[in-house]
């Protein structure tokens, strides 16, 4: 009967240390979390917050879509989300309103926060009909090789060619420009509540062998790998997906998995306990002959052995879900371009992500 004490000892000395284990665990978890920012930056975001909102009453969009950024870049928020939305709207900049509006709504959803995402996605709808949409068409003939396209100094990837993009009302400067060929450019104005414009990229013209750079100079140009093109200050937000991200629900399953195991073995180690107890009453001398009482002492070890066992796998999925929560991508606003160089293709994003 002394091995089944012990191991009925050892169930309920780890189910103690899983608790204790649990309590450490969570404790470096919000200590990690709460380091992600620090008091200085919360302060400060806090304060632009308050600017912002403040500059809005007062009607000074312009300052106040400045302030809200700067905040939302420092301590992302639903909320200022979705009021930059709303001073983005007030300046006539639908397509960022509407792609803020939409990212709002996605992360609100994905905390479980309701109302808000109802209000993001309600103000998106409803702003969809009124964006002005622009469509940069390149025929296959003026598709020269190293054709770069940019809308405001902002390359256009080749994927968005042709495709109707929704941008912010106002005047666009498109550019086209290839190695050995004369550059192209245009501006045009896109009036606002839902007007398009398509507008066709011409073939370029080929450059005379007199003003062609020499080699080195188009190598040069020309690196192996070109650094990405540089977003415009306002570069404008494309129709994305809510985006999802797995670690949550991956830490949200290990976690859940880790307390269904332990209450296994919590089961177990109770299970142990009593079959001790009965083992106890049928040899109650620790010398037993009955057979009775031998059946009861090996159940209560297995019962012991299970626990053990489980609690350990328990806890340790516990404690993963625990790491790869703490170790997630931030959840913040971001802020979507593209950009291309010659023969690439770049997803820019803005925040933390």
């Amino acid at each position: 009967m002394h091995e089944t004490t012990s191991a009925v000892d050892l169930s309920f000395r780890s189910i103690l240390l899983t608790a204790l284990l649990l309590l450490v665990v969570w404790a470096g978890a919000a200590q990690i979390a709460s380091a992600q920012s620090s008091p200085n930056d919360k302060a400060l975001a806090e304060s632009l917050f308050d600017r912002g909102l403040e500059q809005m009453r007062l009607g000074k969009d312009e300052e106040a879509c400045q302030s809200l950024e700067r905040s939302q870049s420092i301590e992302p928020g639903v909320g200022t989300m979705l009021y930059l939305a709303e001073c983005y709207e007030k300046l006539g900049r639908t397509a960022s309103a509407w792609a803020m509006y939409r990212e709002a709504a996605s992360l609100a959803q994905e905390q479980g926060q309701a109302e808000r995402a109802k209000k993001g996605a309600t103000r998106a709808e409803f702003l969809t009909p009124s964006l002005s949409k622009l469509t940069l068409v390149v025929p296959s003939h003026a598709a020269v090789p190293g054709l770069t396209i940019t809308r405001n100094d902002s390359a256009v990837p080749t994927a968005a060619w042709g495709a109707p993009l929704p941008v912010d009302p106002g005047e666009q400067k498109i550019a086209a420009s290839a190695p050995g060929y004369a550059p192209w450019s245009l501006s045009v104005n896109l009036p606002p509540n839902g007007a398009r414009i398509v507008v066709d990229v011409p073939a370029l013209q080929a450059l005379p062998p007199s003003e062609l750079p020499p080699p080195a100079a188009v190598a040069q140009a020309e690196p192996a790998t070109p650094p990405p093109a540089q977003p415009a200050a306002a570069a404008s937000p494309v129709d994305t997906a809510p985006r999802s991200t797995f670690h949550k629900p991956l830490a949200y399953a290990l976690g859940g998995a880790g307390i269904v195991v332990l209450g296994v073995g919590t089961y177990f180690g109770i299970r142990a306990i009593s079959e001790n107890n009965k083992a106890d009453e049928a040899c109650p001398n620790d010398r037993c002959r009955n057979a009775a009482g031998i059946d009861h002492d090996k159940a209560a070890h297995s019962a012991a052995t299970a626990a053990n066992v489980l609690v350990a796998g328990g806890l340790a999925l516990v404690a993963a879900g625990v790491v790869v929560f703490v170790t997630r991508p931030r959840e913040d606003r971001v802020q979507v371009s593209l950009t291309t160089g010659p023969g690439t293709a770049q997803l820019n994003l803005r925040g933390t992500f």
